[in-house]
């Protein structure tokens, strides 16, 4: 991993895992199926309002990605503020405990939540 990309805090390089953040906020994770069947029916009338026939057309589709609102707002907020906060006075060299110890609680909330379900991870 090229190390433009890491974020860099308390002396310690993390990343964002895409895979558990995908992985976070799909909706539907028990539903096996892949694909949708959706039913159309066409019902055709004559001048007197009588049925005359009656066409029922089934396509199979690919089910699209769905995901839980709630918890992409919460998370984009979440890494929001990771990725803005500035901190001039933090001392790197005393690791990432003690700087998360001088950090805002925004940022402490932010950086403790999206470690505990690895969307954040350190570096190896």
């Amino acid at each position: 991993m090229d190390e433009d990309f890491y974020l860099e805090f308390g002396g310690v390089n993390y990343y964002v895992d895409f895979d558990a953040l995908d992985s976070l906020l799909d909706i539907d994770k028990k539903n096996t199926k892949k694909n949708v069947i959706e039913t159309e029916t066409i019902i055709s009338y004559d001048s007197e309002n009588n049925v005359i026939g009656k066409t029922i057309t089934k396509r199979e589709n690919e089910r699209n990605k769905e995901i839980n609102l709630a918890s992409y707002e919460t998370l984009r907020l979440l890494m929001e503020v990771i990725f803005s906060y500035q901190n001039e006075d933090m001392d790197d060299t005393l690791g990432a405990q003690r700087a998360l110890d001088s950090s805002t609680l925004p940022f402490k909330l932010s950086f403790n939540t999206l470690i505990k379900y690895g969307i954040i991870k350190e570096c190896q």
